[in-house]
């Protein structure tokens, strides 16, 4: 059968409350993640709970100045190219700092992702749970249960 995931956003990532309502579920721990923004603390890591901590994303600029006096390019062009770059064009084009996707390599739509992504950037915790088959169904009704908002599988 095809591995699916059901995926939800819980209110709290305290992880004693996380650890409470996830029991709740039934749903064998082994199978679930808890994305998180928050600092991993010694609470996190003594859990039962697989907790994945999340790096805010930095803004990174791809500027020509940026390899300028390191000795990685020449010098006095960065990451220009001589004759084909014109004065102004560099790699800024393709930065979307302000997007952070800490589901990148799940297969869910981007409107969707792009929720999960919000929730988590307000401070909520984000469970996915791998499951097969028609076991997705239980999955996502014990997770609602629980009190998770937004269950979806994919």
């Amino acid at each position: 059968m095809a591995k699916n995931i059901v995926i939800g956003v819980l209110g709290t990532c305290d992880p004693s409350q996380v650890e409470r309502a996830l029991a709740a579920t039934g749903v064998d721990r082994t199978h679930l993640r808890v994305l998180t923004s928050e600092e991993s603390t010694a609470a996190h890591e003594s859990s039962p709970i697989t907790f994945v901590h999340v790096a805010k994303m930095s803004q990174q600029s791809f500027a020509d100045d940026m390899t300028r006096g390191t000795g990685v390019l020449p010098d006095f062009g960065g990451t220009s190219v001589p004759g084909i770059n014109d004065e102004g064009v560099s790699f800024d084009a393709f930065s979307h700092p302000e997007v952070a996707d800490y589901l990148n390599g799940m297969e869910i739509p981007s409107g969707d992702a792009e929720y999960y992504n919000d929730a988590i950037d307000d401070g909520r915790c984000v469970v996915v749970c791998s499951c097969d088959g028609s076991a997705c169904e239980q999955t996502a009704q014990a997770l609602q249960k629980a009190g998770l908002q937004n269950v979806r599988s994919f």
